[in-house]
């Protein structure tokens, strides 16, 4: 099972470095299951990944030790609703729109808007999470 989910993470890794270079294409959320599957695998390749110049940044706030600043909740909540209005006016324009699939993305929109924004919202800098 270990090998397994080694494969699956090395897999994750390049579905995320090929995100890196195609727009439409997520890069953080396939960096942070392939470090899940790493943690669950082959700790090395977690650390490794982790301490990656390139994929590195993406994964920086992992760890309980430092807060997501407010610059990078704007920035990341920015970029999602981009996506998502572009994703929606998509749907909403193909010959057979597809109303529902709009909605929903809408809906996991604020989901995820609302998570971002409380992520660790209380955490003091150089404080360590319990």
């Amino acid at each position: 099972m270990r090998y397994a989910f080694a494969f699956l993470g090395l897999f994750f890794v390049g579905l995320g470095a090929i995100g890196v270079f195609l727009p439409g294409i997520p890069t953080t959320g396939p960096l942070l299951l392939a470090s899940f599957l790493f943690t669950k695998s082959c700790p090395y390749l977690e650390q490794r990944l982790i301490r990656n110049r390139f994929f590195g940044r993406y994964l920086k706030y992992l760890d309980d030790r430092e807060p997501m600043p407010m610059r990078a909740k704007i920035a990341a909540i920015v970029m999602m609703w981009v996506s998502i209005v572009v994703s929606c006016a998509i749907f909403c324009l193909l010959p057979q729109p597809h109303y529902w699939s709009a909605i929903i993305c809408i809906f996991l929109g604020g989901v995820g808007t609302w998570f971002i924004i409380n992520f660790r919202r209380h955490l003091e800098p150089g404080r360590r999470l319990a």
